[in-house]
Order: structure tokens, then C-alpha cells, then sequence
């Protein structure tokens, strides 16, 4: 369920059997008047999305597994792509898992939040930059795989209790 004053679209909510999960990251840009709130909402989105999933990881608290979602993820940024290749050979605790996700949430965040200058007149949510834009767009893919293997392991802790 949304929060009360539903400023983000980002939420945690129980699935069958009582399950918490995460909801998807929303891929249209948020509603607002100008661009700048566009952007500010869309990483704030951002913040909300990794936050959640952080938490839920350590309330899962199990043990080292390989990250299941990353297989066959590909991102746009060679430096993004050698870094999956490497984290799909480590198991991580969902502890591991979440702290993981902090990082990534908090790198993206701060990826989108200080293009501002470069942001595209009517299309906010994209900077003029092609290669900072790449790193965003990888760091945006790598965050919601987390989040879905999060919300993974999530399901099996539900069922182990």
C-alpha cells in the first residue's frame, strides 16, 4: 500500500500469503507541472524504490545465494556490464543482497540528481550526456533486478516460516 500522502509510486505491499514485496520501479515519468519536478520526483522515486528493498532484504536475513536476476542482464555501460558479470558469480546473503542495492539505489540516485544541468527540455527524465545517460540507464536496470531477486527471496523466506 502507498504511504499516506501517496508522494511517490513506489510502495511495499503483501502478496498472497502475507508475503511483503516491493513494487516494480514505474517507468513513465511522475506527473508534475515542470521538468525540474519531474526529475526531482523521479529520483526521489528512486530513493524510495531502493530503501524499500533494503529493508525487506534484511528482514529477510538468509543466506548466501547467487543473485538469480542477473543472469543474462545486459546494461549499456561496459563498466556496469563487467561489474554484473563479476556479482553473478558471488553468492550474497540477502543482507549482502540488500546493502547491495543501497549502493546501486544510492549511485543512481545521485547519477540522476546531479545531470540536472544537462536534463533534456521535454523529456526530464533523460540528460544530453549519452554516456552519464547509459551509466543511469545501467544503473536503473541492475537496481530493479535486485529489487525483483529481493522480492525472490522474499516469497522463499515467506514459505520457510
Amino acid at each position: 500500500m502507498a504511504g499516506v500522502f501517496n508522494l511517490s509510486r513506489v510502495f511495499r505491499f503483501k502478496a498472497a500469503g502475507d508475503i511483503p514485496q516491493i513494487s516494480g520501479f514505474p517507468e513513465d515519468p511522475p506527473e508534475a507541472p515542470t521538468d525540474l519536478q519531474i526529475r526531482m520526483k523521479h529520483f526521489t522515486e528512486i530513493e524510495n524504490f531502493t530503501f524499500l528493498g533494503y529493508v525487506l532484504a534484511h528482514e529477510c536475513d538468509g543466506p548466501a545465494r547467487l543473485i538469480s536476476t542477473l543472469a543474462n542482464v545486459e546494461v549499456p555501460d561496459k563498466e556496469f556490464q563487467g561489474m554484473i558479470e563479476k556479482a553473478q558469480t558471488l553468492p550474497v546473503t540477502d543482507e549482502e543482497l540488500g546493502d547491495t542495492l543501497l549502493d546501486v539505489g544510492i549511485n543512481w540516485e545521485h547519477f540522476v540528481a546531479s545531470t540536472n544541468s544537462m536534463m533534456v527540455t521535454g523529456d526530464p527524465l533523460h540528460i544530453s550526456d549519452t554516456r552519464l545517460q547509459e551509466k543511469i540507464d545501467s544503473l536503473d536496470i541492475i537496481a530493479e533486478a535486485l529489487v525483483r531477486e529481493i522480492n525472490i527471496r522474499s516469497i522463499a523466506h515467506g514459505k520457510h516460516k
